[in-house]
């Protein structure tokens, strides 16, 4: 399976968010990993940016979900623009902007699920023919079993 993730992942891997935010997060990339499962990001994106972001503030924090991320290309593809396709027109135009690469790396391979903790997102985006997007409350207990 290849799964969209944002930046929920990393916000909840930051050593002061909750700690069932942490939990929540090793769950799902140590699921990830042992059902060889494969996270999508695009290179150029705001996952990307907070990614280097943490990294350089907390490098022990982040160290291995960096090598996980951009290093092992069995668990991660890491999408270019000239990798993506446009969006139809009814489909950008209900899509938030800050949100537009999420669903062109799903638009781009359309087997591919979008996982995220933003339920607007979800709601603004529900008639959209064959995406499957979850909240991450809803998808992480089957995933994890």
């Amino acid at each position: 399976m290849e799964i969209v993730v944002n930046e929920w992942l990393l916000e909840y891997l930051r050593p002061d968010a909750p700690n069932a935010h942490r939990e929540a997060a090793v769950q799902f990339i140590n699921a990830l990993v042992r059902k060889c499962d494969k996270m999508v990001i695009k290179r150029k994106s705001p996952f990307a940016d907070k990614l280097y972001a943490y990294v350089h503030r907390s490098w022990k924090q982040f160290s291995s979900l960096h090598k996980l991320v951009f290093i092992d290309s069995d668990r991660t593809i890491i999408a270019d623009e000239s990798d993506l396709q446009d969006l139809p027109k009814d489909i950008a135009a209900k899509t938030p902007e800050d949100d537009k690469y999420l669903v062109e790396l799903w638009y781009s391979k359309q087997d591919r699920i979008v996982l995220t903790t933003d339920g607007k997102l979800k709601d603004k985006l529900k008639d959209v023919p064959g995406l499957k997007i979850y909240l991450l409350g809803e998808f992480l207990p089957a995933y994890i079993a």
